[in-house]
C-alpha cells in the first residue's frame, strides 16, 4: 500500500484537498447542497447545485453550479460548470462549457469546449487553460497559459503564454462531450463489475497494490508486445481474423484497466478520508479524481499512460495467478 501511495502521489498531489479529515458523499438525479458542509464533499448526479459553504468539493454531473464559497479546493467535471463564488484553494475543472466568475485562492486548471473567465474572476497565482474557445475577461495575477483554437483576451494577466491551434473550433467541443459521455459509461460499467463480479474485480485490484512500479513497466511492455503481435498477425490472410479477435480482447483489457486503478486510488484516499466507506464509494472517489486528472492539459496524457499500463499489468498478473474461475464476495480490506 505504501509503495502504491508513492506512485499515485504524482497523480493527486496537485488536486487532493489539503487537510482532508472527513468525507460527505451524496448522489442522485438532482443534488442540491442547501446547508453548510463542514468537511469534504463528494457529489455526483444529473445536476449539482452548491448553495452553501463547504470545506472542499469533488463534483461530477451533467450541470454543476457553485453559488457558495469553497474553503479549500474545487474539482469538478460535467457538461456545464459555472463557478459563481470564491474558492480558497485551487480549481480543476473539465467540461463542455466552463465559466468562472469568482476568486481563486491559488491556481486554476480548466479544460473544455468553451472556457471563460468572466469579469468577476480573479486567479491569485497561475492559470492553465485549454479548449476550443477560451475567453479571458478576468484577472490572472500570475501566468496565464492558454492552448486553444480561438482565444479572446479582454482581461488582465501578469504574463500570457498562448498557443493557437489551427483545427476547427467545433471539434474540441464535440470531443469533450463524447469523452464525458464515455467517462460516464465507464463509471457505470465499473459499478456493474463491482456488483456482479466482485471477486474477479478485487483479484486485479490486489495486484495493483503489489509492486505498482513493476506492474506499470510490465503493463507498458505488454501493451507494446501485444500491438506488435497484432500487427504481425494482421498482415497474413490466415492471421487477420485472429488479429481482429485478439485486438478486441486487448482493447477490452485496456478499457477495464483504468477501472482497477480508479478503485485502488479511491481506496488509498479513503484510508485518510473515510475508512469505513463502502466499496462503491471508494470506486467513485477514485474514478472521479482519476478521470479529471486525464483532462488536465499536458500532464493528463502522461497520467493516462501510467494508469493504463498499471491496470493492464495488474490484469496480466491476475490472469496468470488465477486462471481458474474465481468465486467469492467482496473482501473487507
Amino acid at each position: 500500500m505504501k509503495k502504491f501511495a508513492v506512485l499515485v502521489m504524482m497523480m493527486v498531489v496537485l488536486i487532493l484537498p489539503g487537510g482532508v479529515s472527513a468525507l460527505d458523499a451524496r448522489s442522485g438525479g438532482e443534488v442540491v447542497i442547501s446547508s453548510p458542509v463542514y468537511d469534504d464533499l463528494l457529489a455526483s448526479g444529473g445536476s449539482i447545485t452548491l448553495n452553501a459553504p463547504v470545506d472542499s468539493a469533488i463534483l461530477a454531473g451533467g450541470t454543476i453550479e457553485v453559488n457558495a464559497p469553497v474553503r479549500g479546493d474545487l474539482i469538478a467535471a460535467g457538461g456545464t460548470i459555472r463557478l459563481n463564488s470564491d474558492v480558497g484553494g485551487k480549481i480543476v475543472l473539465a467540461g463542455g462549457s466552463v465559466l468562472v466568475n469568482g476568486s481563486v485562492g491559488t491556481n486554476a486548471i480548466a479544460t473544455g469546449g468553451e472556457v471563460t473567465l468572466l469579469p468577476g474572476a480573479t486567479v491569485t497565482r497561475d492559470a492553465l487553460i485549454s479548449g476550443g474557445t477560451v475567453k479571458n475577461e478576468g484577472n490572472v495575477e500570475g501566468t496565464l497559459t492558454v492552448d486553444a483554437n480561438r482565444f479572446q483576451d479582454e482581461g488582465r494577466a501578469g504574463t500570457t503564454n498562448v498557443h493557437i491551434n489551427q483545427n476547427s473550433g467545433a471539434l474540441p467541443a464535440i470531443v469533450v462531450t463524447l469523452s464525458l459521455l464515455f467517462a460516464a459509461g465507464m463509471c457505470i460499467l465499473g459499478l456493474v463489475l463491482l456488483k456482479t463480479m466482485p471477486a474477479r474485480f478485487f483479484s486485479v485490484t490486489r495486484e495493483v497494490r503489489k509492486s505498482p512500479v513493476l506492474k506499470t513497466v510490465i503493463g507498458f511492455i505488454g501493451l507494446l508486445i501485444g500491438i506488435v503481435a497484432l500487427a504481425i498477425l494482421a498482415i497474413t490472410v490466415v492471421g487477420l481474423p485472429l488479429a481482429i479477435l485478439a485486438g478486441m480482447v486487448l482493447l477490452i483489457a485496456v478499457l477495464l484497466s483504468t477501472l482497477f486503478v480508479a478503485y485502488t486510488l479511491g481506496e488509498v484516499i479513503s484510508t485518510r478520508t473515510a475508512p469505513g466507506s463502502a466499496a462503491w464509494q471508494r470506486y467513485l472517489i477514485g474514478f472521479v479524481i482519476l478521470y479529471i486528472l486525464f483532462y488536465i492539459p499536458f500532464i493528463g496524457p502522461v497520467i493516462l499512460v501510467i494508469a493504463v499500463s498499471l491496470g493492464f499489468g495488474a490484469f496480466l498478473y491476475a490472469l496468470h495467478d488465477q486462471w481458474s474461475p474465481i468465486i467469492g464476495s467482496p473482501e473487507t480490506e
